[in-house]
């Protein structure tokens, strides 16, 4: 038996927001040279540790930010991090406006640290158009774990998994939701993503 999708759960980076560079590159188009082991190591250790609520960037970033060739202050430092990757794409949040104006709860799904979601929901206003945020520094997890989605189920309205439809741009990351018994569908692009959501809400 098919069920109506009644929650859907967005990824950021991809479908909503769009990032033409990673912070790293835009440094570097600064003219700061980064050692690019510490910066790898740095996003592969600490900055996880952030992601999943185990750590505080800004804590992390104090003491590193100098060694960075970073001269102004750490505020400042996230302010042209966090506002060098937040272009949200219009079309995808008038449609969810329009998802939402039927009844369907819309969530942001994300792997991301405090300081960013906050900048996103506040800054670049996502609290207008989204219920709410499932973040993996509020659940703990990091997507693709089945245990992200399961603290997710636990935080969303009570609905079946099957009226659960999760759109990522990872393939990891649907495979999983799927797993967990989510529907779950990739993102390429907003037209098929509309496509995609529109078969399922016309298929009972």
């Amino acid at each position: 038996m098919n069920f109506m999708i009644k929650v859907i759960l967005f990824d950021c980076d991809g479908p909503i927001i769009r990032r033409e560079k990673y912070f790293s590159a835009r440094l570097m188009d600064l003219g700061i040279e980064l050692d690019a082991k510490k910066i790898h190591d740095f996003f592969g250790k600490e900055f996880l540790l952030c992601e999943t609520g185990k750590a505080d960037l800004k804590e992390e970033l104090a003491g590193r930010i100098s060694a960075w060739g970073w001269d102004k202050s750490l505020e400042e430092l996230l302010d042209f991090w966090f506002s060098g990757e937040a272009d949200a794409d219009k079309r995808m949040l008038e449609y969810i406006q329009v998802l939402r104006q039927k009844g369907i709860a819309c969530y942001l799904s994300t792997n991301n640290e405090k300081y960013r979601v906050r900048y996103l929901w506040s800054m670049v206003g996502l609290s207008e158009f989204l219920n709410g945020t499932l973040a993996s520094f509020e659940l703990g997890f990091l997507k693709p774990q089945v245990e992200f989605w399961q603290e997710a189920h636990k935080r969303i309205p009570k609905v079946r998994k099957a009226e659960v439809l999760v759109i990522d741009d990872t393939p990891s990351v649907i495979a999983s939701a799927k797993a967990f018994g989510f529907n779950a569908q990739l993102h390429k692009d907003f037209n098929s993503t509309k496509y995609i959501i529109d078969t399922y809400l016309n298929t009972v």
